[in-house]
C-alpha cells in the first residue's frame, strides 16, 4: 500500500480524545496542581490537583483572555489545612475565589467581560495582579490589587502592557516587565522596581532593557538582586542586576534561554535554593533543563529522555514541577529534584494512545538558501506494519506568530499524518524563534517574503533529496502560518493542495482590524501604517489573488477575535468566483485555535479527506 493510504490506528477521533491539552503546573504545599483543557467539554479549562482531581466543577473554566492569548488563570494558595484557588472564568472574565471545598465566589464586579485579569500573586487578604479594560477599540492596562473582599485599587499604571509582576523577598520592592506600542515583547521590554510603602508603590525605577533589549522573566535572588533573561548578547541569556541597576551576565551561550512572551505567566527561570535558579536552554530539537549556580556561574544540565520543556514551569524549595516531552512522548508532568538534579517522578503520565512503535522520527535539518540556513524540523513518514520506499506525500507546517517556532517533539496532530505515510516539514522560516536575535529579526520588514521563500526553498530541497513526491505536496498553517500558506500557493504551482486555518487575507483589514496586543506588531514585520500602505497591499495574499490554481480547504472559528472571520471569507470568495476546488468551515463558538471535540474531528478527517482527492489517493480515515 501507497504511503498517504496506509491504515493508521490514529483515528480524528482518537486524536480528539488523547487531545487534552495540559499546562500551567503549580507546587501548593504538597500537592500538585495544573490545567487540562479538555475537548470533550467543548474546550473547559479545568484546575485538576494530584492528590484531589478536579478543583473546579463546570461550568467554571479557568481562562483569561488578556491580550486575547489566555495564559496562566490561576493561583492556588495554602491556607492552614485547607487551600485558596483564584482564578479567571472563562465566561464572564472575572476573580473568583475557592476557599477549600467551598463553592467558586466572584470578587470582581461583572462587566461583562470587559474588565480581564492575569498574574496573580498573593498579598495579605488578596492577590495583586494585571487588569485589561477593553471598551469598544480602547484599551488600558494597569497594575493592581484585588482584595478577598471585593475591594480594587490601581498600583501603577502609565503604560500600555504589564507582566511579571514579583514582590522581594522582604516586601519591599516590586519588580515587574512593562512595553509600549509599538513593540512587542520580543522587540523591546523594560524591567522595572518601585519601592513599596504603606501599600503604595513609590519611586519607580527602571533596572534593564530597551527598545531593542526584549527582558524576560525576572525573579527575586534575595532582597536586592533580581535574576532575569536578558538579550544584550544577541541570545536571549541569563543575567543579574541589582536594586541599583549594576548588571552582569551569568550564562553566555549561543543558545535561547528565553521565549518570545505571547502568553502572560510563561516562566523563563524559578529560584532555587543556594543561590541557585533552574531554567530551559538547549537548540531547539534537544531542550533541556538546567541548574545555575549565580556565583560560579556554571551549569548542570538535567539528564532526561525529553527534548522540550514548556515554559510554564514552577519551583518550590528545591522541586521543579514541568511539562515535559519527546519523540514518543506527549507533555508529561514530571518533578525534577534539585539536590539530586535528577527527575524524581512522573506526576501526570501522558502516553501516546497507539503503540511507541508508531513514533515518527524527528530531527532537525538546515536548508540552503542565499544569505542563511531555513531551519525545519522533519517528522518522517512512520508506520511499523509498512515500509518507506522511495518519495512519500510531504505535507509541509507552517508555525503562527510569525514569530514563533516549533521543536522537535511528539505531536498527536501529526501523528495522524505520519502513520498514514506523509512526512511533514515544520518549516521554522527566517523570523523564527530559538535561533537568536539576528535570525529572529531576518524577518523585520519583510514578512510576506522571507517566510513563503523559505517554504519554497525546503518544498524544492526535498523533492531534490528524494524526500518528497512533487506531485504529492502539500501545506497547512493557521493564523500567521496561514497567511505564508496563502502566499505560498499564490507564488508557485509545487502544492496539490492547501489548508488555511484562521489565517491572514488582507493585511490592511488586518492592521485597522485586531485586537489592541498586536495591533502594531506589523509596524516591525511590514511597516507603519498607513505610511506604508503599498507594501501591506503588495504583501496581501488577496491583492494577488488572481494567481490562485490551487485546491483550498477554509477552516475558521466564528468568534475569532484576533483574524476575524472576514479573512477567511475573502479567500473562500475568490474560490467561488474563480471556480477552484475548495471547502470552507466554520465552526460556531471558536476562537483562534479549536478547542471542541466536533471542530478537531471535522478538521482532521475533511482536510485528509481533501488532500488525499486533490493528489489522487485514497486515504484510510
Amino acid at each position: 500500500m501507497k504511503p498517504g493510504e496506509w491504515r493508521s490506528p490514529l483515528s480524528a477521533a482518537i486524536v480528539a480524545k488523547a487531545g487534552v491539552s495540559v499546562s500551567w503546573p503549580q507546587i501548593v504545599g504538597d500537592d500538585v496542581w495544573w490545567v487540562e483543557t479538555r475537548p470533550s467539554e467543548g474546550g473547559r479549562r479545568v484546575i485538576v490537583s494530584e492528590k484531589r482531581g478536579d478543583l473546579i466543577d463546570a461550568p467554571y473554566s479557568a481562562s483569561h483572555t488578556v491580550h486575547e492569548m489566555s495564559g496562566r488563570s490561576y493561583l492556588g494558595v495554602v491556607d492552614g489545612n485547607s487551600n485558596r484557588i483564584y482564578f479567571s472564568n472563562r465566561k464572564d472574565q472575572r476573580i473568583y475565589l475557592k476557599i477549600g471545598e467551598g463553592k467558586p465566589t466572584p470578587i470582581t464586579e461583572d462587566t461583562n467581560g470587559s474588565d480581564r485579569y492575569a498574574e496573580f500573586i498573593k498579598v495579605p487578604n488578596g492577590i495583586w495582579c494585571v487588569r485589561e479594560q477593553v471598551h469598544g477599540s480602547t484599551c488600558k492596562r494597569q497594575l493592581i490589587e484585588v482584595l478577598d473582599n471585593g475591594n480594587v485599587r490601581t498600583l501603577i499604571e502609565g503604560h500600555q502592557f504589564f507582566a511579571h509582576p514579583r514582590i522581594s523577598p522582604d516586601g519591599k520592592y516590586l519588580s515587574w516587565i512593562s512595553w509600549d506600542h509599538p513593540f512587542m515583547p520580543w522587540d523591546g521590554t523594560r524591567l522595572f522596581i518601585a519601592e513599596i510603602k504603606d501599600g503604595e508603590l513609590i519611586n519607580k525605577r527602571l533596572l534593564a532593557g530597551s527598545d531593542t533589549n526584549p527582558v524576560l522573566s525576572p525573579e527575586w535572588l534575595d532582597a536586592e538582586t533580581l535574576i532575569y533573561i536578558d538579550e544584550e548578547s544577541g541570545w536571549w541569556n541569563p543575567w543579574k542586576v541589582n536594586i541599583q541597576g549594576l548588571r552582569e551576565q551569568i550564562i553566555n551561550e549561543e543558545t535561547e534561554w528565553g521565549f518570545p512572551a505571547w502568553q502572560l505567566g510563561y516562566q523563563g527561570l524559578e529560584i532555587l535554593p543556594q543561590r541557585k535558579f533552574i531554567a530551559i536552554h538547549g537548540p531547539v530539537d534537544k531542550r533541556r533543563m538546567a541548574i545555575v549556580d549565580v556565583d560560579t556561574k556554571s551549569f548542570t544540565d538535567i539528564e532526561s529522555e525529553y527534548s522540550y520543556f514548556a515554559a510554564t514551569f514552577h519551583a518550590s524549595g528545591n522541586r521543579t514541577v514541568v511539562f515535559a516531552s519527546g519523540n514518543d512522548t506527549f507533555p508529561t508532568l514530571v518533578e525534577i529534584d534539585a539536590e539530586n538534579i535528577s527527575i524524581k517522578k512522573t506526576i501526570r503520565a501522558n502516553p501516546l494512545p497507539i503503540a511507541k512503535e508508531y513514533a515518527a522520527p524527528i530531527s532537525e535539518i538546515q536548508i540552503p538558501s542565499p544569505n542563511y540556513e531555513v531551519k525545519v524540523i522533519i517528522h518522517r513518514a512512520h508506520n511499523p506494519e509498512y515500509k518507506v520506499e522511495g518519495p512519500t506525500p510531504l505535507l509541509v507546517l507552517v508555525h503562527g506568530g510569525p514569530t514563533g517556532n516549533k521543536f522537535a517533539a511528539a505531536d498527536i496532530d501529526y501523528l495522524y499524518w505520519t502513520t498514514r505515510g506523509f512526512t511533514i516539514a515544520d518549516v521554522n522560516h527566517a523570523g523564527s524563534t530559538g535561533y537568536g536575535a539576528k535570525y529572529r529579526h531576518l524577518l523585520y520588514g519583510k514578512w510576506g517574503i522571507l517566510d513563503y521563500q523559505d517554504v519554497l526553498a525546503t518544498v524544492e530541497h526535498l523533492i531534490k533529496i528524494g524526500v518528497a513526491d512533487p506531485k504529492k505536496v502539500f501545506i497547512s498553517g493557521g493564523s500567521a502560518g496561514g497567511f505564508t500558506v496563502l502566499n505560498s500557493l499564490i507564488h508557485s504551482d509545487l502544492f496539490a493542495a492547501g489548508a488555511d486555518y484562521y489565517g491572514v487575507a488582507e493585511l490592511t483589514a488586518l492592521a485597522t482590524d485586531t485586537h489592541d496586543f498586536e495591533s502594531r506588531y506589523l509596524d516591525s514585520m511590514i511597516g507603519p501604517f498607513p505610511e506604508k500602505a503599498d507594501l501591506y497591499k503588495e504583501r496581501s495574499p488577496l491583492t494577488h489573488a488572481e494567481k490562485l490554481n490551487t485546491p483550498l480547504i477554509i477552516f475558521q472559528g466564528t468568534e475569532d477575535p484576533i483574524v476575524p472571520p472576514s479573512q477567511s471569507e475573502m479567500f473562500r470568495d475568490v474560490c467561488i468566483k474563480k471556480g477552484i476546488t475548495h471547502k470552507y468551515f466554520a465552526f460556531e463558538g471558536e476562537s483562534h485555535g479549536f478547542v471542541k471535540a466536533e471542530s478537531l474531528i471535522t478538521s482532521l478527517e475533511e482536510n485528509l479527506k481533501f488532500f488525499g482527492a486533490a493528489g489522487g489517493f485514497n486515504p484510510v480515515a
